[in-house]
């Protein structure tokens, strides 16, 4: 089966009426950190979030990850080499056209991708979704700048590490 991506006016369709189905990238690097981009869209706009994304009708979560991964940050890294975090529930009171109250709902596997020190020499590619990207130590947790359901991310990466 061949992966669709929906048409804005079926997206915004959905998103007023289901919850939405996605994929949260958290590289992390023991030496530098968690990556994060500063969204330049709602929902998170101006709040430095994890790459992430939607996956399509029809495609697979492998073929979403590798999608999403590319597509917001210019690397590549095997599914099968990251760690489930689990899933987690994000609700927003805006979407990414409108400003207005509408609930977004999306349910979100979270994706551990540990790269090495000695490769962290990434070109990380900016999309439409990100102003710049930063690594954040997982000592910035109380930072302002982190949108809250990134901060969770950085709780469970220190959980998973004092183990």
């Amino acid at each position: 089966m061949i992966a669709e991506k929906l048409s804005e006016e079926i997206w915004k369709t959905c998103v007023n009426s289901i919850p939405i189905f996605g994929i949260d990238m958290i590289i992390f690097s023991r030496k530098y950190g968690v990556l994060m981009g500063r969204r330049i869209n709602n929902p998170a706009k101006g709040k430095l979030f994890v790459p992430g994304g939607r996956v399509y009708k029809n495609e697979r979560i492998k073929d979403a990850f590798n999608r999403i991964l590319l597509n917001e940050t210019g690397l590549t890294f095997s599914f099968n080499k990251t760690i489930s975090m689990g899933l987690y529930e994000h609700f927003y009171n805006v979407t990414s056209w409108s400003t207005l109250e509408c609930s977004t709902h999306y349910i979100i596997d979270a994706r551990l991708i540990e790269i090495d020190q000695e490769k962290i020499n990434l070109k990380i590619n900016l999309n439409e979704q990100h102003s710049n990207f930063e690594w954040i130590s997982l000592e910035d947790m109380k930072s302002s700048s982190i949108h809250s359901y990134s901060k969770m991310y950085l709780s469970k990466i220190k959980d998973i590490k004092a183990k």
